[in-house]
């Protein structure tokens, strides 16, 4: 019995030193595995960002490929200084921007200004519109005639020290102290733009006719009484007889045109 108690040991020792030699054996094929892998990763980088494929059963749908991630290399001291903006270009980049800016806004506003200039004439045309369709045949004569006299009025002669002497009233009360005391024996209907402005503030005018009459009768008064071709008042009164003319010819003809139409 005691020697089969030995045997028996024996085998135990020999059985335990088997098991640890086959697990290092089997340490040994591991790390062998890991040395062969590590090796493969230092010699193909690359390598390591394929993924893994697990055994799959059949009829499994195949799991999407991953794109590894790359991390974007650090500009070189030759690029990064190509990329630097130069201070100078910049300016004047900004500076051509606002001149661009400008502009924009510039022309916007003649814009709105063209438009405010015409919206303005169209009331300015609205507000005459109402105003005739509300005018006494009066006014509608009085707004043909009062432009010309306005223009008469502001004539100035500059041989007259830039006056305009068909201004002056003179008549009878005053002849004499004018220093023309024979001109009420000369002149029977003395007439002047005072006494035609009076008339035309007041709307008194009945015709067109009567207007040019009066303005005609200026004319003649100074022409008679200043019947010498070279004296200054002479010479002022056709400079005015002309610009009269001037003014009422265009106003006659349409006048004249119109009743021939009818």
């Amino acid at each position: 019995l005691e020697e089969a108690s030995v045997r028996k040991k024996r085998l135990d020792v020999i059985a335990k030193q088997l098991r640890e030699k086959e697990k290092g054996a089997s340490d040994r094929a591991k790390w062998t595995k890991i040395g062969k892998k590590g090796l493969s990763l230092i010699l193909n980088p690359d390598s390591s960002a394929k993924a893994t494929v697990p055994d799959r059963k059949p009829g499994t749908p195949t799991p999407a490929k991953t794109t590894p991630k790359t991390t974007p290399k650090p500009d070189t001291p030759r690029e990064a200084k190509r990329k630097r903006v130069d201070p100078e270009q910049e300016r004047q980049a900004q500076i051509e921007e606002a001149k661009k800016r400008e502009k924009v806004l510039r022309e916007r506003l003649e814009r709105e200004e063209i438009e405010n200039k015409r919206q303005i004439e169209r009331d300015r045309e609205d507000q005459e519109r109402r105003e005739r369709s509300l005018e006494t045949p009066r006014d509608a004569l009085h707004r043909l005639y009062e432009p010309i006299f306005a223009a008469l009025w502001e004539i100035e002669f500059a041989a007259l020290g830039n006056t305009n002497p068909f201004r002056m009233v003179i008549d009878a009360s005053n002849c004499v102290d004018m220093g023309v005391p024979d001109y009420c024996d000369i002149i029977e209907k003395p007439m002047n733009l005072t006494f035609v402005q009076t008339k035309v503030n007041k709307k008194s005018y009945e015709s067109l006719q009567e207007f040019l009459e009066d303005v005609d009768l200026i004319v003649k008064n100074a022409l008679k009484y200043n019947h010498h071709p070279d004296n200054p008042y002479h010479i002022a009164a056709k400079g005015f007889q002309k610009k009269f003319r001037k003014l009422a010819r265009p106003l006659v003809k349409s006048l004249t045109k119109g009743m021939g139409s009818k």
